[in-house]
């Protein structure tokens, strides 16, 4: 039983992990927590909420309207 416990614990952390590079680290943590391996699993194949920056290339959020790191209008061009 105690396994069962770490190995929930560690997919909770591994998920958060995940996620967390792909804007969802709560939610991911959370799902995998509770699911396991299958949330965990759920964090890796979830696209995210984050979309490359096309003049910096970094990851920002996917509704931004201006790049936090390179400052770009992200309004005028297409994605």
């Amino acid at each position: 039983m105690d396994i069962a416990v770490i190995i929930w614990l560690v997919c909770g952390i591994a998920a958060a992990i995940i996620g967390s590079q792909k804007g969802e680290g709560c939610a991911a943590f959370f799902f995998a927590f509770l699911l396991g391996p299958l949330g965990l699993l759920l964090a890796i194949f979830s696209s995210g909420n984050r979309k490359p920056c096309p003049y910096f290339k970094e990851k920002i959020h996917r509704d931004a309207v201006v790049c936090p790191r390179c400052r770009q209008d992200l309004s005028t061009g297409k994605q």
